[in-house]
């Protein structure tokens, strides 16, 4: 059996193996620093891709979330507007059904008639000033075609929306064109039921706001489960697993030591060579 003291392959090996296991460890310890298999993309190449593209998704479906959000705002601005519009259309029909008695002279209607018209001015000035983040919402102007439909982007892709319709609450409108007059018995009786229409037309936008509120947050319940779940496989391909990862890194760091100390051994003479196994 031959014994070669001057042959340097042992050296070369065991320096090979060395500096693989130093960039073992190198790479271990970036990982439990960032906490990410991912640092750089020859670790994993597809991996790193699709995590990339699944962090984007995530991102996108968190803003997604802050659109729907505000847009609840916006309706509820809306709706809490058009609360306030009903009441005042409640007082005027219940002035309209005092004005309707014969018990009252044509003073009393009159008075009765001035205050159903500042009434109406009042709920007028409602839906032409009630606005969000400057946006008119009652006018039937808002929205980007100039409408009244409000679109939000309620998911993370392309053409992921959904449209709020906020009809024109502006008395002109609700009424149809027609008046409240009630200085004679016969008009008021006419106009009660004009401002019964009226009332339906109000309550007509609350329920579609309603139903465009439960559907906008219908979604973000929906939208936010599959966020998290998107952000859990991101993570089971981006981050480490910190106890395996430890306990790989322990492995590397003690090849890595014996490798150093095989490397400086592997040049050594045949009799010191042949001391470390007696």
């Amino acid at each position: 059996m031959s014994f070669r003291i001057n042959s340097n392959i042992g050296a070369m090996n065991a320096n090979l193996h060395s500096n693989i296991n130093n960039l073992g460890v190198n790479r271990s310890i970036e990982s439990l620093a960032s906490g990410s298999k991912l640092n750089n993309s020859s670790y994993n190449a597809a991996g790193l891709a699709i995590a990339n593209q699944l962090s984007a998704q995530v991102s996108g479906m968190g803003q997604a979330i802050m659109n729907s959000n505000e847009s609840v705002g916006l309706v509820q601005v809306a709706d809490g507007a058009l609360q306030e519009y009903g009441n005042i259309l409640e007082d005027v029909r219940r002035l309209t059904i005092q004005a309707s008695n014969d018990t009252l002279n044509a003073d009393n209607k009159a008075i009765i008639q001035q205050e159903i018209d500042s009434l109406m001015s009042s709920a007028d000035d409602i839906a032409k000033t009630t606005s969000f983040n400057g946006i008119k919402l009652l006018d039937g102007t808002g929205g980007s075609a100039g409408n009244g439909t409000f679109i939000t982007h309620t998911g993370a892709d392309s053409g992921e929306t959904q449209s709020v319709s906020i009809g024109d609450a502006q008395t002109a409108s609700i009424l149809g064109g027609a008046t409240i007059d009630v200085t004679t018995q016969a008009n008021a009786e006419l106009s009660l039921d004009t401002i019964d229409s009226a009332i339906n037309s109000v309550n007509g936008l609350r329920a579609d706001l309603g139903a465009s509120q439960n559907q906008i947050m219908s979604n973000i319940r929906n939208i936010s489960v599959t966020q998290i779940n998107i952000a859990s496989a991101e993570s089971q391909i981006r981050d480490i697993d910190f106890a395996a990862e430890s306990a790989n890194f322990s492995n590397l760091n003690i090849l890595s030591q014996t490798g150093s100390f095989a490397l400086s051994q592997a040049n050594a003479s045949q009799a010191n060579v042949l001391n470390l196994f007696k």
